[in-house]
């Protein structure tokens, strides 16, 4: 195993050279965890890998997450089933259109398990086979206007990834440049969420499919508010500068919302802070932090796929995860947390304590 640093993405980023995962030991991959939550992104290049090893190697650093099932039990008081028909009976129809249409976008693996695609394909019937569509998406968040969003993200490169490219930009050098008293002005901003169609991806203006898809995906619910600057599972503070869904700050009125969201883009969209990963194979495995960093997409044609897993990785902490430092986030993170294992079930999620 061969490690070396990113270019151009500051003090953070690896690059990891020569793994094989038929060979890769627990104890290996368990100090690649702990390089990644310390650098951010990490960017295991040519790997060796099936999909289920993905899926079993990715749970070794916590449980696999979506938010979207937390909304969808606070609805409805069950998560339905896409690939259970009754299921579905008695949900509102943008939501059964979401679930009939995510069963095409999941893939089976030998052992029988899923793996959600990220593809523009679509089947001779017109249904996507994958979330994003094709072409470039906007820097975006996922999960951005929940408050209990997935902190990490992995994405494992299949089929015709040649000639495009996954972009980041992490936040944590930009918040350390500024003044002390323009970061502890950042430090009480809170972001309002509202989906807007268009800000990831074009084809959300014309296709409802992929419009529903992407609201629920990262602003299932307008008009949320979840606080700007936090703290990744490694430690670092930085910004969640989710851009595709903050439309204000509390407190402030539109245009005094966008004179600092102004302030923010010229110190912040800057190559020093910026990794553009154009793909020269593809079978590189990204690990990406989703708390102080943005990603995007750079071009991608429809048959391009990969696979995505969200985790939080609370098998690699050793204390649960706390990303906000406001009292009144702090006590609703932990409330939103334990909901959301109670209702859910999730297995090795470290919870914050509970505040009352």
């Amino acid at each position: 195993m061969k490690i070396s640093k990113i270019p151009g993405f500051g003090q953070f980023g690896h690059y990891i050279d020569d793994v094989d995962f038929n060979e890769l030991t627990d104890a290996t991959w368990q100090e690649i965890g702990q390089i990644h939550l310390k650098g951010l992104l990490t960017i295991l290049r040519n790997v060796t890998i099936s999909k289920d090893q993905f899926i079993y190697r990715m749970q070794q650093f916590g449980p696999i997450k979506a938010d979207t099932r937390q909304h969808f039990m606070k609805k409805y008081g069950r998560v339905p089933d896409a690939l259970d028909e009754k299921s579905l009976e008695g949900i509102d129809p943008d939501d059964q259109l979401y679930f009939k249409t995510k069963r095409h976008m999941l893939e089976k693996t030998e052992e029988g398990n899923f793996l959600t695609r990220v593809t523009g394909e679509r089947d001779k019937d017109g249904n996507p086979l994958g979330f994003f569509d094709s072409g470039d998406l906007g820097w975006h968040s996922n999960g951005s206007g929940t408050l209990t969003f997935t902190p990490e993200v992995s994405l494992l490169g299949d089929t015709d990834m040649v000639g495009s490219a996954t972009s980041f930009i992490q936040t944590v050098d930009y918040y350390d440049s500024l003044s002390s008293s323009f970061r502890s002005e950042l430090d009480e901003m809170i972001l309002i969420h509202n989906y807007t169609p268009g800000k990831i991806n074009q084809s959300e203006i014309d296709d409802p499919i992929v419009r529903i898809g992407i609201k629920l995906a990262f602003c299932p619910v307008d008009g949320n508010e979840v606080p700007l600057v936090v703290s990744s599972p490694g430690g670092h503070r930085g910004l969640h500068y989710t851009i595709n869904t903050a439309t204000g700050i509390r407190g402030m009125t539109d245009q005094e919302s966008a004179k600092v969201f102004e302030e923010i883009d010229r110190g912040l969209f800057k190559h020093e802070y910026m990794y553009d990963h154009y793909y020269t194979q593809n079978n590189d495995l990204l690990l990406f932090d989703n708390s102080v960093t943005l990603h995007r997409r750079i071009k991608g044609s429809e048959k391009r796929k990969a696979f995505r897993i969200q985790y939080d990785p609370s098998l690699l902490l050793d204390t649960a995860w706390q990303p906000y430092h406001q009292p009144e986030f702090k006590k609703k993170y932990s409330q939103d947390c334990n909901e959301l294992i109670r209702v859910l079930g999730l297995k090795n999620f470290k919870l914050p304590d509970l505040i009352t």
